[in-house]
């Protein structure tokens, strides 16, 4: 099975986009956890864990090479995403990823903008990042 992730984002004007990012183009996979529960010692040798009385959440950082004609939509549902955010509207994107292990779906958030670089004739290398909420 192809290693990929779906994202998707409906704006508050109805436009709905999907995108299906499946060329990573190294060997680091985009998913990882926000690492917000630690673990440490007392000084008499107690265990302490910390964190939230929750399971730590996904994050992704995200570079993708795209056909160059697909790049401008992506920014497209960034800077949709982002007016929604100004507005104070709810602006959840949906994520669908099996890049690693069970399939995983979740809400997430733009956390770092998108970034873009010229990849050669027709490509378009997209680099952002996005968490769980």
């Amino acid at each position: 099975m192809a290693k990929r992730i779906g994202l998707s984002y409906t704006a508050s004007g109805g436009t709905v986009y999907n995108f299906i990012l499946d060329n990573f183009g190294g060997s680091d996979l985009p998913r990882s956890y926000t690492s917000t529960a630690s673990y440490s010692q007392s000084a008499n040798g107690t265990t302490v864990l910390e964190g939230p009385a929750t399971r730590q959440k996904y994050q992704w950082a995200i570079s993708s090479v795209m056909d160059s004609s697909r790049a401008p939509a992506l920014d497209e549902m960034f800077r949709a995403w982002d007016t929604d955010r100004a507005a104070g509207l709810p602006v959840a994107c949906g994520i669908t990823d099996n890049t690693f292990g069970a399939e995983v779906s979740a809400a997430v958030v733009f956390v770092t903008p998108p970034s873009y670089d010229y990849m050669g004739p027709g490509y378009t290398l997209a680099s952002f990042g996005l968490q769980e909420v």
